[in-house]
């Protein structure tokens, strides 16, 4: 598996994960795959559309951590902090 692949593998895996107790270590090991592969092109100019999906990843794993946390508040987990008002 190349690492183009491996990130987006935990992107999925993330947006997939309907086990709220999985979420945020599904979200971090997105973020963390998807750092690794910026380090990687870091001094190349090329990949622009792979940038483009990594911005898009980056945004809509935020936008899914939020819910995870607002969806924890509901559920009572004490475990997680409540989302900000």
């Amino acid at each position: 598996m190349t690492n183009h692949e491996r990130w987006i593998e935990k992107y999925v895996q993330a947006a997939l994960e309907v086990r709220g107790e999985l979420m945020l270590d599904r979200i971090n090991a997105a973020r963390k795959a998807i750092a690794e592969r910026l380090k990687q092109l870091e001094g190349d100019s090329n990949h622009h559309s792979e940038r483009h999906q990594i911005g898009s990843a980056l945004v809509s794993l935020m936008v899914l951590e939020e819910e995870s946390h607002r969806w924890s508040a509901v559920a009572g987990h004490p475990n997680q902090k409540a989302p900000p008002a």
